[in-house]
């Protein structure tokens, strides 16, 4: 005997699409009002993997829709003092009781005309009915700052009934970016699913024309439309790219200007927090090299983004702040990684690399894990160096250890003819711990070198 919920799978695998597209809709949007009694969560968990099939598209509330063009924008953090391209989370509810108390019967037939153009799952309507939703909601919640006027008293005493400042510039934000939404979803429609890694040349014009369109509709929002972009974007600094589409001038003196000046404020206030995570890591008592080396990765990687897209000067507004966070990066590395690499490193082997081989046992595991992971560490902060401003440091390491490892494999390799067969296992456990250090430091080609003169050594073969 088949179960309820069986039957119910049933019947909506039968369901023709649009039928289905329907249904979704009309038990998404009764989860405020519960008109049905019906559970709703577990029918939508029933829904889903057709839905999912036939690729329907999302069902919004009429919040979660006015929400739209700002959502990529959204932190659950508060920052205090307010940060711009950072809307807390907490100040979603007080727009909406707010926008529910100035907007009146508009705001009304707006969300009931978007309701149900999601019920009958006509997409031309929702889109237009959506678009009411955004201009409805802008046009009142601009009304209503406008009415506050410009005396700091009245200003302080209306926020102070949102829930305070914050509340009342993260709704300006909202309003501001509201003004100009459909701009904004029509960009977000023909750029990649976030996180974006990095913006192409066709994905750069797409902005452009966009960022063109604001300029014209909109004049004074064009740094909204970067906030919603950045938003979208793993890190960053590829909107550095956008600039040089906007800008002639390629420099950090595009910090005076006032669009692109908070868009690239951001993206080096986010270098320079990828900075503080690595001091920060490096400074834990449990700190691991792979941790560190993890995120001065990721530092690198946004600064050579900056520093390809955009000419900046060691002196400048940008330049100081960069060179500056950059050193918190180096000294992190240097004193985690590098200052005690040979030591580690060489630990595995017999007098640290000046002794005789010793094929009666096996390497040392754990102290082969320390060095394998140090090894690679110093080879990931090596293909970094310039980034983090330590290529002669590292430089230094790697030559210096590449000498010591390959003179041991050498005197491993010259030994390996005469060892018993008894030994034979331990010899190439030594053999094969030594070639991946010098893998992990250095090239591939000589480790696999390395390896085929040993191999044929161990068989009694010489290979030239």
């Amino acid at each position: 005997m088949t179960s309820a919920a069986d039957q119910l799978r049933g019947f909506l695998e039968q369901l023709p699409e649009r039928d289905l597209k329907m249904l979704a809709a009309k038990i998404e949007l009764d989860r405020g009002e519960n008109r049905f009694g019906i559970p709703h969560d577990a029918i939508m968990a029933l829904l889903r993997p057709r839905l999912a099939e036939i690729r329907a598209p999302r069902i919004y509330t009429p919040q979660r829709m006015l929400c739209l063009p700002f959502e990529d924008i959204l932190v659950f953090q508060d920052p205090d003092p307010k940060e711009m391209g950072r809307i807390a989370r907490a100040s979603i509810g007080p727009m909406w009781k707010l926008l529910l108390e100035i907007a009146g019967e508009d705001w009304e037939n707006a969300a009931i005309a978007f309701e149900q153009a999601q019920k009958r799952t006509d997409e031309l309507e929702i889109k237009k009915s959506a678009s009411q939703l955004w201009r409805v909601a802008a046009q009142k919640l601009r009304e209503w700052d406008d009415s506050l006027g410009k005396d700091p008293m009245e200003v302080r005493a209306a926020a102070k009934k949102i829930g305070g400042t914050r509340r009342l510039e993260d709704i300006r934000e909202m309003c501001a970016l509201l003004e100009i939404a459909d701009t904004v979803e029509s960009m977000k429609s023909l750029l990649p699913r976030k996180p974006i890694l990095t913006l192409s040349q066709e994905h750069v014009n797409v902005v452009k024309r966009h960022y063109d369109i604001v300029t014209k509709q909109n004049p004074g929002s064009e740094v909204y439309l970067l906030l919603a972009l950045i938003g979208r974007l793993l890190q960053p600094f590829p909107v550095l790219k956008v600039f040089r589409a906007l800008s002639q001038k390629l420099d950090d003196t595009l910090a005076a200007r006032a669009d692109l000046g908070v868009a690239g404020e951001i993206v080096i206030t986010a270098l320079e927090r990828d900075a503080d995570a690595v001091a920060e890591a490096a400074d834990q008592p449990n700190a691991t090299e792979t941790d560190v080396v993890a995120k001065a990765k990721r530092f690198a990687n946004a600064f050579k983004g900056i520093t390809s897209d955009i000419g900046i000067r060691r002196d400048g507004e940008w330049g100081k702040r960069m060179y500056g966070c950059r050193g918190k990066v180096s000294n992190a590395v240097e004193n985690l990684v590098l200052s005690t690499a040979q030591e580690v490193i060489l630990s595995v082997l017999p007098n640290r690399g000046g002794g005789t081989p010793n094929f009666n046992d096996f390497p040392d595991e754990r102290k082969y894990e320390a060095a394998e992971r140090r090894a690679q560490a110093l080879g990931d902060a090596h293909r970094i160096a310039e980034q983090i401003g330590l290529q002669s440091a590292c430089q230094s390491k790697v030559n210096q250890l590449r000498k010591d490892l390959e003179n041991y494999a050498a005197k491993i390799i010259e030994r390996l003819p005469k060892v018993d067969v008894d030994h034979k296992a331990e010899a190439g456990a030594h053999l094969a711990t030594t070639v991946r250090l010098v893998e992990l430091i250095t090239s591939s080609d000589t480790a696999d070198l390395l390896r085929r003169r040993g191999n044929a050594a161990l068989s009694k073969k010489i290979l030239d």
